[in-house]
């Protein structure tokens, strides 16, 4: 092994993927071979599970990288990436994994180069612990869009836990160089959207996930709203979700819920709801959610953001993003985190 590769502690922060999701991202924009070992070392089933191996492997074949320790279980993986690639590719994950946290391995990578990549997933794309697809069509894509970056996603199914079989297909047409993400704070909303995407159940369970979305927003926030409803009477897997995003014309702020056995239709439009007054009331930029997912494209990008909350998830990009370019995040005022970089890739 080269004693110029980059050795990170997959046990860091919060322990998970994440770690590991963002390393490959900078590795393959930075061409710094990489490896990283104690891989989800905090979870009850330690090393690569099938979702992060399928990350691993698409990243590899994006970038023509040596990859070895790549089996499900394994807890040290080393990458050796090759120069990144645009075009067409396609994978299976083969369970009801989450195609976002796939999308959100590889996107900051094909951000980095200019062209155009047409990636079709298949997996979940409504599932716990991952933003769903509508929440990177409403929110995470109109930010990214602030740095250049166009993204659209196409989706043939949707896929739930536990049997996945979700179906999209996503375009992404990258810049020359990003512009800086400079986000100011949410000011007056102007909007707000809602989608309640339901496969293979009656259709007036997403009435009541509707309706009491709405009635748990304030009068002046209700006034702004407006939900739909997505139906498909069949599809590979059952399930239920809404999402929600406010505007100010400027930036974006998302919350989302799922249903699940035992959860009632209202507890889950009530979840959303509430959540996302959260966020409008935090006078942050950026949903908590969206702030860990930003912090890559700041470090090619420079520029700043608040977020009203830290999660687990941002301090661990925070800490891995410090072990490939440096010291040039910085986090202040204490809940209300302003994230800033002046240095560009």
């Amino acid at each position: 092994m080269s004693d110029d590769i980059l050795i990170i502690d997959g046990s860091g922060g919060e322990g998970g993927g994440q770690v590991l999701r963002t390393s490959l991202a900078l590795s393959a924009m930075t061409g710094i071979p990489l490896e990283v070992e104690n891989i989800r070392a905090n979870r009850p089933k330690p090393g690569l599970a099938r979702q992060h191996l399928a990350g691993l492997e698409l990243m590899g074949r994006l970038c023509g990288a040596r990859i070895s320790g790549g089996q499900v279980g394994s807890a040290t993986i080393e990458f050796v990436p090759g120069k990144i690639r645009h075009g067409e590719y396609k994978f299976d994950i083969g369970t009801a994994g989450s195609v976002t946290l796939l999308l959100q391995t590889v996107l900051p990578a094909l951000a980095s180069v200019q062209g155009c990549s047409i990636i079709s997933l298949i997996g979940g794309t409504d599932v716990k612990w991952a933003p769903s697809i509508d929440y990177c069509t409403m929110v995470l894509f109109p930010l990214l869009e602030r740095c250049g970056l166009e993204c659209s996603i196409e989706t043939g199914a949707r896929g739930y836990y536990p049997k996945g079989g979700g179906s999209i297909t996503a375009k992404i047409n990258s810049p020359n160089r990003l512009k800086p993400l400079a986000i100011e704070p949410l000011a007056e909303p102007r909007v707000i959207r809602g989608r309640v995407n339901i496969t293979d159940l009656p259709v007036k369970i997403a009435e009541r996930v509707r309706d009491s979305a709405l009635n748990a927003l304030p009068e002046n926030l209700r006034k702004l709203a407006h939900i739909e409803i997505e139906h498909r009477e069949t599809g590979p897997s059952q399930g239920i979700g809404i999402v929600l995003a406010v505007s100010d014309g400027r930036t974006f702020l998302g919350s989302s819920s799922l249903g699940e056995r035992g959860k009632p239709a209202v507890a889950v439009g009530q979840e959303a709801a509430r959540n996302l007054v959260a966020e409008i009331d935090s006078k942050a930029s950026v949903d908590m959610h969206a702030s860990d997912q930003l912090l890559p494209y700041l470090a090619m990008a420079g520029g700043y953001f608040t977020a009203g909350e830290l999660t687990g998830h941002a301090e661990t990009n925070v800490g891995t993003v410090e072990k490939f370019f440096g010291d040039i995040i910085r986090v202040e005022n204490g809940t209300l985190v302003r994230y800033s970089s002046e240095r560009r890739m």
